[in-house]
């Protein structure tokens, strides 16, 4: 009976053991996904964190880049510099930046790195890499929501950057000369419209 029972014991761990196998290699079929649903429209949140950090960095480039000629211009005011002019074209007429076009570079420096690179960029990046993994989950509640957030803050990156007479008005929107900023009626008193 002991013979028995260790044989039967062991045929019992086999069958359960070959339909474990079974079980993980059978059912478990994955397709392969193309390189726009792995990169470009992923729901994955580590590759959306690193779409949030590679658009961060690039928006830190230009907003250091911003940074570097209007503090050129301030270091070396009686210069003209032939790059400003290709670069801005009437802004910078002549190689020097006019003056409402400086406050206007600075406020676009700042917005850049504020809402582009401070809070999306690194706040993106950090809580949809950090943020599953502290909390041990696989991914983020809502793949599809997060890859619209990313896709959307994207797009914003796009209309801010499409042409420059369009920032030179955002920027002019968000300072006007007389340190106002963002609201509607103040703007509306600086006498400023969006053309």
């Amino acid at each position: 009976m002991s013979s028995e029972t260790i044989s039967h014991g062991h045929a019992a761990e086999a069958s359960v053991h070959s339909h474990d196998s079974h079980e993980a290699h059978g059912h478990d079929h994955h397709h392969e996904e193309s390189f726009l649903t792995k990169y470009v429209f992923s729901t994955d949140h580590k590759m959306i964190g690193k779409q949030f950090l590679i658009t961060g960095i690039i928006w830190a480039i230009i907003g250091g880049l911003f940074s570097v000629l209007f503090r050129l211009q301030l270091g070396y005011p009686e210069m003209s510099f032939p790059v400003l002019e290709d670069l801005f074209g009437k802004w910078a007429a002549g190689g020097r930046i006019s003056n409402e076009f400086y406050y206007a570079l600075v406020t676009m420096h700042g917005t850049i790195l504020v809402f582009f690179v401070l809070t999306a960029g690194l706040s993106g990046t950090f809580a949809n890499i950090l943020i599953p993994l502290q909390i041990g989950a696989r991914d983020m509640a809502s793949g599809f929501m997060n890859m619209l957030s990313y896709w959307f803050f994207f797009l914003a990156s796009v209309v801010m950057l499409h042409d420059q007479d369009a920032t030179y008005h955002v920027g002019h929107l968000l300072y006007c000369g007389t340190g106002c900023t963002f609201f509607p009626g103040i703007v509306v008193w600086c006498g400023i419209a969006l053309v």
